[in-house]
């Protein structure tokens, strides 16, 4: 799961990563604790542009019962979302990218008693990093999308067994063409992507409250204390 990401690169390099050719709006400030169900960027094609707008972090379905909220539609597992009636509309027809700069994840272990270690993972050759996503547009003009995730790979295992689906520069136009319509085929492309080189740390469990904001939040900080192990000797 993907729970919290931060989008802290400026509209420049964003664009430029991303090779938008028209921004209908985007975030004003650096967001470093981005949660669910509050405003994103995503980069998306409309005809011949590729735009970059605003979309609500959660899918907002017209359909969906009381039980799909936005907030249970805030991730898409790359491995059911041709497939789930939820995001397999979208996954055909509506693919965009979502930029950000890194994430977060958290670990529970057995002496951690209850509470769980925030752990930061970025890029170290990438400023941008473009999460693959899909998104809605419903009846009320409403934008809303989904960051899709995977397994995890060797950096990020050891903390968390999901990680959001990262794809590189070659794979955009792809990604994001309307009239790909095998969403199979083109999910299959995606999962080949090797991801830039990452990497993660411990950082402040402050950033576990969603009105936290702040270049600080990312700094590395020393892992929060534990109880002793009942099995340690």
């Amino acid at each position: 799961m993907c729970g919290r990401y931060t989008a802290a690169a400026d509209l420049r390099e964003v664009v430029t990563t991303l090779g938008v050719e028209e921004v209908i709006a985007s975030l004003d400030q650096p967001q470093y604790n981005i949660a669910p169900t509050q405003l994103i960027s995503a980069v998306r094609q409309d005809g011949e542009k590729r735009q970059l707008d605003l979309f609500s972090w959660g899918l907002q379905l017209d359909w969906a019962n009381t039980k799909l909220t936005p907030s249970n539609l805030i991730n898409a597992r790359v491995e059911s979302v041709t497939t789930k009636p939820s995001f397999r509309e979208a996954a055909k027809y509506r693919r965009c990218l979502i930029p950000a700069t890194g994430w977060y994840e958290w670990q529970s272990t057995i002496q951690s008693a209850g509470r769980k270690q925030p752990y930061y993972f970025s890029s170290s050759t990438n400023k941008v990093i473009a999460f693959a996503g899909i998104y809605e547009v419903n009846q009320k003009g409403v934008k809303s999308a989904a960051i899709i995730t995977k397994n995890a790979n060797e950096v990020v295992a050891p903390i968390h067994d999901r990680m959001p689906l990262i794809l590189t520069e070659n794979q955009f136009e792809d990604w994001l063409d309307p009239t790909a319509n095998d969403s199979n085929s083109v999910v299959t492309a995606a999962l080949s992507a090797i991801p830039p080189d990452l990497f993660g740390y411990p950082v402040s469990p402050e950033v576990n409250s969603a009105r936290a904001q702040g270049a600080h939040l990312i700094q590395p900080s020393e892992p929060e204390p534990t109880q002793p192990s009942l099995f340690e000797a």
